[in-house]
């Protein structure tokens, strides 16, 4: 199976047409693969615009499926009128079904070929790939760059970590990291995201829920967009991040105990008290913002301990700060390695709307 999802990539995405003019090729925008009911077949979806003319468009799929990849390569071409031209493939998402057996033989073929850009969005979807490229999005998807303009968006503006091919490759080939991938679902007419897949080599072993997207954020990389929603007994509100560090601190070297200080700085956008504007009453939400994600953090690194996995790359920066580092005994006490987290939670702003 997993040799027919090579064969069936190097088919779909070899064709180089530099000198093709748009009414001569199929330019594919988003590919899809999924696994089949069939244990030994695959599904390959390929989403593509039709051009009527200069200025009007319409997204059209082709699916193809077999028990080898030549199969669905002939079913393809038996399709599709035009040569098919991936140098424009901007999102290729796998099904949790697939993912969860394994993607190596996929990944590896898309390293290799020229006309990926390590640019492109890679997503695991909660549903068959198939289903989501298919459904009708009304004017959502007019274009075809729905899929990548939706991840970007939210790597930009929202909670959603910055990802793409080239961190997946990083992570996955390095030996103190582990890779993530965008989770998608399908929501109305809409695609939503609903946290962040977690692999442990090239299978999906988790996920990260959305609510917790803001916190995974803030301890792998520094931040300059996001939002954070928090609660008591007595209020609620939101936080807008306008800035994150982190700062690792090893105790007990080599690494016998590890601290992650994250410092975040944002304004109040949302406030349900009428007294926000009392230093007091500032102090107090920012003393509760940061117990909740230092607890909110703690649950995430429990889960990646237990599941002996390292999608932070605590290991990297152990080994940066460690001259003596032991890449085997780091593999052996990461389970139980002692991890703390240090929030400081600063409200510079309160543009507050009660």
């Amino acid at each position: 199976m997993k040799k027919s999802l090579v064969l069936l990539l190097a088919v779909v995405l070899s064709s180089c047409a530099p000198k093709e003019v748009l009414d001569d090729i199929t330019i594919v925008k988003s590919i899809g693969f999924d696994l089949h009911p069939k244990k030994d077949h695959i599904t390959g979806t390929i989403l593509f615009p039709i051009f009527i003319n200069e200025e009007t468009f319409k997204i059209n799929h082709l699916t193809a499926t077999g028990e080898t990849a030549r199969e669905v390569a002939l079913e393809l071409n038996e399709m599709t009128a035009k040569p098919i031209f991936a140098g424009k493939v901007n999102t290729i998402m796998f099904s949790q079904k697939l993912a969860e057996k394994g993607i190596l033989e996929t990944i590896d073929t898309l390293q290799r070929d020229p006309g990926i850009g390590r640019a492109i969005f890679l997503a695991v979807t909660k549903e068959d790939a198939k289903k989501i490229m298919t459904h009708n999005f009304e004017l959502t998807n007019t274009d075809g760059n729905y899929f990548s303009h939706m991840i970007e968006q939210n790597e930009h503006f929202s909670n959603l970590p910055r990802l793409n091919f080239h961190t997946f490759l990083y992570a996955y080939y390095h030996n103190n990291m582990d890779a993530v991938l965008p989770y998608l679902t399908l929501k109305k007419n809409a695609v939503k995201i609903k946290g962040l897949a977690l692999f442990k080599g090239d299978k999906m072993v988790g996920t990260v829920h959305e609510q917790q997207l803001l916190t995974f954020k803030t301890l792998i990389e520094p931040t300059k967009e996001g939002s954070y929603q928090f609660a008591t007994r007595s209020y609620r509100g939101n936080l807008e991040v306008l800035k994150s560090k982190i700062h690792y601190k090893l105790f007990q070297k080599p690494h016998h105990h590890v601290l992650l200080e994250v410092n975040v700085k944002g304004r109040l956008n949302e406030y349900t008290k009428m007294d926000a504007g009392d230093p007091k009453v500032i102090k107090s939400i920012e003393k509760n913002i940061e117990a909740d994600l230092e607890k909110e953090s703690m649950k995430l690194i429990r889960k990646f301990q237990r599941l002996n996995i390292d999608p932070l790359g605590i290991g990297e920066n152990v080994r940066a700060r460690t001259r003596a580092f032991n890449q085997k005994e780091w593999k052996r006490d990461y389970k139980d390695l002692k991890i703390s987290v240090d929030y400081s939670v600063e409200i510079t702003e309160a543009g507050i709307a009660q």
